[in-house]
């Protein structure tokens, strides 16, 4: 990983190196508040509970996450309407009253919260040596298991659409 944003920011400055002073001042006025634009729109799953528990490594990843934190956070914007609920599927609004009625069910637990594809915008501010990424959206994901409790897939529960 540390490889890949190393090669992002040599990419960045060899890039920046090609272009003539002007196109370089045009690039950077652009987005000057937060960067050039190296990914618009990416895609990317994290999972967030380690369901195999002789998995030290993403134990250790997950040990400074707040799950419950984040997920009540999540969940409490939607319902105080400062972001979107969103039907992955169509992306269509959800309700606040359909999500509550999702929750209530069992279906979406919160504390089984297991998985969250992020959709971001990355920029690398070179002059700054910088990377920020803006969330637009997170989808929440919950896992389906056998019978004998292994895990066969996550299944998308709903999108949520952050202000931005």
């Amino acid at each position: 990983m540390l490889n890949k944003f190393l090669y992002l920011i040599l990419l960045s400055f060899s890039i920046l190196s090609c272009q003539s002073e002007s196109e370089k001042k045009e690039a950077l006025t652009v987005s000057a508040n937060s960067g050039i634009i190296v990914a618009d729109t990416i895609l990317y799953p994290v999972n967030i509970i380690n369901l195999d528990t002789t998995n030290t490594w993403a134990s250790s990843r997950l040990r400074n996450l707040e799950h419950k934190k984040l997920i009540n956070l999540l969940f409490e914007a939607v319902y105080e309407g400062k972001a979107q609920a969103l039907d992955y599927y169509n992306r269509e609004p959800i309700s606040v009253e359909k999500v509550k009625e999702m929750e209530s069910s069992g279906k979406f637990e919160r504390s089984q919260t297991a998985q969250l594809q992020f959709e971001e915008t990355w920029r690398v501010d070179p002059q700054a040596g910088t990377m920020t990424k803006d969330i637009q959206s997170v989808l929440l994901a919950w896992p389906v298991l056998d019978r004998e409790g292994n895990l066969q897939a996550y299944q998308a529960g709903f999108v949520i659409k952050l202000n931005q």
